[in-house]
């Protein structure tokens, strides 16, 4: 990536925190999350996870249990959440870069 590349990059994710749609975006997935039920398939995951362990729950660490969930809570985020947050980050890229002369 260029410097001017990484210079963009940088001044659309301060742009992106600053105005707030960085927070509003994640409320909106929080909510989209938790009412399609994925919080509790993680939750239970968490659980099985530390039932399962042969370590005893003594040994086991935040880590460890996010390392063995993390898979797991990326792949049943269901396609139309991802869908529609990646297009709310790219009109908000749209809406912030600035507008070039073809």
């Amino acid at each position: 990536m260029s410097q001017q590349e990484m210079g963009i990059r940088e001044e659309l994710l301060k742009r992106f925190i600053e105005s707030g749609e960085r927070e509003r975006l994640q409320e909106i997935l929080r909510s989209k999350l938790y009412t399609s039920g994925w919080q509790d398939r993680v939750k239970d995951k968490c659980q099985k996870v530390v039932h399962e362990s042969g370590e005893g729950v003594e040994k086991l660490t935040v880590d460890s249990i996010a390392e063995a969930v993390t898979p797991f809570a990326r792949a049943t985020v269901s396609e139309d959440i991802k869908a529609e947050i990646l297009e709310d980050i790219r009109a908000f890229i749209f809406r912030t870069l600035p507008k070039t002369e073809s």
